[in-house]
Formats: structure tokens, sequence, C-alpha cells
């Protein structure tokens, strides 16, 4: 998997990361021509250890069925951690993207793994 191909998904992904469960970062990229909003180290902090921690945690809860993804939603952008087989995805969508949409553009993520 490679960062194009999570922007290939979806025309609003403005950041795709990739870590492993260990929290090893594979990659941690904004889609070319999209301004950040943060300077690259916290970007790639994000990827490293809050994304493998929320989905640690939120994976505990296996009472309430798999964990699709986590939406943390902002003033500028939602931010999305998604739980793969090997490895955990993040990445950034535009505010205006219907919440709806959320939960196709993760599966299609998974289904890249």
């Amino acid at each position: 998997m490679k960062p194009e191909d999570i922007f290939a998904i979806h025309p609003e992904i403005r950041f795709a990361g990739l870590a492993t469960r260990k929290g090893q970062v594979v990659f941690s990229k904004m889609r070319p021509g999209v301004v950040s909003y943060h300077p690259e180290p916290s970007r790639t902090v994000t990827v490293e250890i809050q994304g493998h921690y929320m989905i640690e945690m939120a994976e505990k809860k296996y009472w309430a069925g798999a964990l699709e993804h986590i939406a943390i939603c902002f003033e500028k952008y939602v931010h999305l951690f998604i739980p793969l087989k090997n490895h955990i995805a993040e990445i950034t969508v535009e505010k205006d993207l219907p919440p709806h949409s959320y939960g196709k553009i993760c599966s299609a993520i998974q289904a890249l793994e």
C-alpha cells in the first residue's frame, strides 16, 4: 500500500499515513498540492503514537463488535483512524465531506491491505 493508493480512493483525502501495529511509520504524506495545517514532525508523531493508542484502546471493547474507524472532527478538517489487519491507517479529509462517506472510504482503505 502506498499513499497514492489511498489518495485515489477519494479526492477529499488530504493526508495519508500508515504505521505498523507496533507504531513504526511506513509513510506520512500530504496529498500533492494540499497545504498542511501542521508541521511535518507533528504529523509523523500522530501516525506513530496517537493512532496506535486510540485503535488499541477502542479494540478492547470487543463486546461492541469490530472497530470500523475512529473519527475526530476539528474546525478545519476531519481525522480518521482506520484499523487494518497488520497496520493502522490514518487520513484527514476535508471538513465538508459528508460523514456518511467515512465508512465507505474506510472500507476501501481496509480492502487495500
